[in-house]
């Protein structure tokens, strides 16, 4: 491919991208699509935008997704950031009721169904799928996983007025929310029994003054180690 229709096809792309933003952008009061105004009977369905997609009984081996969102980058400029979805729900000031930036949902109605449920998956790469079973092209100084958390918890701060802001729970368990299941005995909060890490694990990490203290598992359940980053 000649190097102008390289950079063609990068700059639709960087248009694509940045034609989504602009939309996002652009969603404030007053410029909303859809507006519920009256009383509905409870539990309606209102969304602007919907995605189905539905596998037929004769499917086999195959990946059903309703929604997809994908941005990407080309550029090496300090300080970009890309989102893949961004999906907020707002409060306004006068109203009241629950607010849910995100529900995914895992429906099984099926009794013998013996695939895994996963109501969030969160995959981590560093080539694309069809490269899976190729070694990165360049290793360099093997910064791909760093600074990289799976869940992320943040909040804005505390205004000049003192209002608490921030989560309140980290992770919270509703009363109906974990069950053992036919084959396992027990429900796990946090399961890393699967896990296998190239690496020393640490269930937690926490800060004891200046160091960093860690709770790393061992043969005989569990020990404390005070400062990790300089730990034998």
């Amino acid at each position: 491919m000649a190097a102008r229709e390289k950079d063609m096809i990068r700059s639709r792309l960087l248009l694509l991208a940045f034609a989504g933003c602009v939309r996002f952008a652009a969603a404030d009061p007053g410029d909303f699509r859809m507006l519920v105004d009256d009383t509905q009977a409870p539990r309606p369905e209102y969304s602007a935008l919907q995605g189905f997609v539905m596998l037929g009984e004769g499917a086999a081996h195959k990946r059903a997704v309703g929604s997809v969102g994908r941005a990407f980058s080309l550029s090496s400029g300090p300080d970009n950031t890309v989102w893949g979805v961004v999906t907020e729900a707002i409060n306004f000031p006068s109203a009241s009721g629950s607010v849910v930036g995100t529900e995914s949902a895992v429906v099984n109605m099926s009794p013998d169904n013996e695939g895994e449920l996963r109501g969030i998956d969160v995959v981590f790469k560093d080539r694309m799928d069809s490269a899976i079973d190729d070694p990165v092209p360049v290793v360099g100084r093997n910064r791909y996983n760093e600074r990289s958390a799976a869940l992320y918890v943040s909040s804005q701060p505390r205004s000049g007025a003192g209002e608490y802001a921030g989560w309140q729970a980290g992770i919270k368990f509703a009363p109906a929310s974990l069950d053992r299941s036919a084959s396992v005995p027990y429900a796990a909060a946090i399961d890393v029994s699967e896990a296998r890490v190239q690496a020393p694990l640490y269930l937690l990490v926490w800060r004891c003054g200046q160091v960093k203290c860690g709770l790393k598992p061992t043969d005989d359940g569990a020990t404390i180690v005070v400062d990790i980053e300089y730990a034998r």
